[in-house]
């Protein structure tokens, strides 16, 4: 039998061991539960980022196809309805005896001829961003607001040209986004004024866009659905820029868009 003194060493030396151990234990069982946590974190914003990225897609799609049908639209009711007068004159031109009438049928058609051709170019610029090619993203934005004025409505406008700290796809993204709420201005507010801002501060860049239409209620999501609310927020996130929108009944909407440059 072993001295007192070896048994309480081996005593301790036995439990140091097992608590040592224990501790072990612990320490590879906290592993594993950490990465096993961390996998299922990993796994859940994999699966939050597919669904986000799946939700942008549908959105360009849904973009694409309203593009289309606005496309199709225009072509329908303006060209092919001045196309069709154009049919009728000329089919009338072959009738008429006289010469006077003949030139008056002549001229009409050529008048709608012109028309058709503005029309047609509209359409061009609202496809192609050749317009900012051509007159600097400054430019084409003026152009759109410009028209807006020729039609009795109000502009306040300031303009930071962002062309310098914006890539060309950047500056198409922003411009499109631009158009589709001046479209909805046009379409839906009823717009008798609108303020126009477009400011570079630093490493942000910042555009305000408020009109003082009819406005619409920001619970009711159906209004803000058909204001093309969708493609507008896709636009934004494809920026990594941040989107505000107010709005009141009777007291216009407001659209502010933040994003890094």
């Amino acid at each position: 039998m072993g001295r007192p003194g070896e048994i309480e060493f081996a005593q301790l030396l036995f439990g140091g061991i097992g608590i040592m151990l224990m501790m072990a234990l612990a320490i590879v069982i906290f592993v594993l539960l950490y990465q096993r946590k961390l996998h299922f974190q990993q796994s859940r914003l994999h699966q939050m980022e597919m669904v986000h990225q799946k939700k942008i897609l549908e959105s360009i799609v849904a973009s694409q196809e309203n593009e289309r049908e606005r496309i199709a639209r225009d072509l329908h009711d303006e060209i092919g309805a001045s196309l069709s007068a154009v049919r009728l004159f000329i089919g009338q031109i072959q009738y008429e005896k006289s010469p006077d009438e003949m030139k008056s049928l002549a001229a009409r058609s050529g008048q709608i001829i012109g028309d058709v051709v503005k029309d047609v170019r509209q359409i061009a610029h609202n496809l192609s961003p050749v317009i900012i090619e051509n007159f600097g993203f400054a430019g084409a934005v003026k152009i759109l607001l410009n028209r807006l004025e020729d039609t009795g409505m109000s502009i306040r406008c300031t303009i930071d040209d962002p062309a310098e700290v914006l890539s060309s796809y950047q500056q198409l993204v922003l411009y499109r986004i631009i158009q589709e709420v001046i479209g909805n201005v046009v379409k839906h507010a009823g717009a008798s004024e609108i303020t126009f801002d477009l400011r570079h501060n630093g490493s942000w860049l910042s555009l305000l866009m408020s009109d003082n239409g009819r406005g619409f209620d920001m619970h009711s999501g159906q209004k803000a659905v058909g204001m093309g609310m969708s493609t507008i927020r896709t636009r934004t996130d494809l920026l990594g820029a941040r989107l505000e929108l107010s709005s009141v009944p009777g007291e216009g909407t407001r659209f502010k868009i933040e994003m890094p440059v």
